[in-house]
């Protein structure tokens, strides 16, 4: 057994080793649809460029000589009175590579859980769903004072490994006086991540993007070229809308009044941050690559359910 929280944060603030292990008990007991991959609802309908390992169904086409008669398809040979053959291919390992952001201005949230925790469990859920289905887990974990590289392996022991970096970073901040932009850290960690995975890998992304630019665009292309990638946002309600009020916003260096009704503030800030989010997920859906939204609301565990739901009720 894991000991539990021995700090006094409650664990919607930091989280613990015993809360990520967890995550291993719900892929396990098939309360998240363990038969499908984590980061296949941020697919959609949009075939990736990668597959799992084994026989992968690809179509039903017409006999050639050559073809291994096993797999000829009866039914379809007896409908349309032509031989038939099913293809499939050969499908890849696809070891998962996760970079987390742990940086402080994850250290934010108005409702349940603030990011860092949401962003720590959405992790903790991708590493024991990679190692379920027998792919190599590993990656980075990132924030101001430092980074953790795993190696990525077939191991739960590697994953309690990772999952302890997680909580170790995780814990520093409540301590931070001081929130720092991160955009220069997310593109240190994506350029050494370039230069530590090589092709066919899911490369998945856990941050709040707060602060991006063209760079970090140009080293997310670049992966993108021989891996699937996939941005995990974590998002807060207060992101998208300010309460009405008088408020003092702050980032710990400035401050500003704030009042949503005056020169219609509030209304322009959330215009703003929803033209944002679907400008985000409309830029990278060009290079193919998916962006998951994840509230500090809900857990985690539910919102892939819901997520999953939705994408096989499309299909």
């Amino acid at each position: 057994m894991f000991n539990k929280q021995t700090h006094n944060d409650p664990p919607e603030v930091v989280t613990s080793l015993h809360d990520l292990m967890e995550y291993e008990y719900l892929v396990q007991s098939h309360q998240l649809l363990p038969d499908h991959p984590v980061y296949s609802i941020l697919a959609g309908r949009h075939a990736s460029k990668l597959r799992g390992r084994g026989l992968d169904f690809e179509e039903v086409r017409q006999y050639v000589a050559g073809d291994d008669i096993r797999n000829i398809d009866w039914r379809v040979t007896a409908r349309v009175g032509k031989t038939h053959s099913k293809v499939f291919t050969e499908e890849k390992e696809r070891p998962f590579f996760l970079i987390l952001d742990q940086g402080s201005s994850m250290f934010f949230g108005s409702q349940r859980f603030v990011k860092s925790v949401t962003a720590a469990h959405a992790a903790a859920l991708s590493a024991f769903y990679t190692i379920k289905r027998g792919d190599r887990f590993g990656g980075i974990i990132y924030n101001e004072d430092g980074f953790d590289y795993i190696v990525p392996k077939r191991s739960k022991k590697l994953v309690q490994h990772f999952l302890q970096c997680v909580v170790n970073r995780n814990e520093t901040l409540p301590s931070r006086t001081t929130i720092r932009p991160g955009t220069s850290l997310l593109n240190d960690m994506l350029r050494r991540a370039q230069s530590l995975v090589t092709h066919d890998y899911v490369v998945a992304v856990i941050s709040d993007f707060s602060s991006i630019d063209d760079e970090t665009r140009k080293h997310l292309r670049s992966i993108s070229y021989h891996n699937d990638v996939m941005l995990v946002h974590i998002e807060d309600k207060l992101d998208d809308a300010l309460p009405d009020g008088r408020l003092v916003l702050s980032d710990g260096r400035r401050q500003i009044a704030w009042q949503n009704t005056r020169h219609n503030w509030g209304q322009k800030y959330t215009i703003a941050y929803r033209n944002w989010k679907t400008e985000f997920v409309n830029e990278f859906r060009r290079y193919r690559i998916p962006v998951l939204f994840f509230n500090t609301t809900d857990t985690v565990e539910d919102q892939v359910m819901r997520g999953m739901g939705r994408l096989f009720k499309n299909k």
